[in-house]
């Protein structure tokens, strides 16, 4: 189960790339779901790809291989019921 304190998501520019990712990812045995976009961001289509922190960049790696492309990467972190989403660097 995905960790909802602490989590990587992937935006994406398209419903339909959202919904493509969500694909390849569990198709490949990774776990994720689509998610409303946190209001912290202001890019896509509203969607974003949840998985695990630890898995973003091998997600994101999966994605590019398969040519979805997507609106950034970012980790998400719930403390002390503060929501703070900080672009994502590896």
């Amino acid at each position: 189960m995905i960790d909802r304190k602490h989590y990587g998501i992937i935006a994406f520019p398209t419903s339909q790339a959202a919904a493509s990712a969500e694909a390849v990812v569990l198709d490949a045995g990774r776990e994720c779901r689509l998610i409303p976009m946190p209001e912290q961001i202001s890019a896509g289509c509203g969607l974003v790809l949840q998985t695990h922190l630890a898995e973003l960049n091998a997600v994101r790696a999966l994605l590019s291989e398969r040519t979805i492309s997507n609106d950034g990467c970012y980790e998400v972190r719930f403390e002390n019921r503060i929501k703070t989403v900080e672009e994502w660097h590896d």
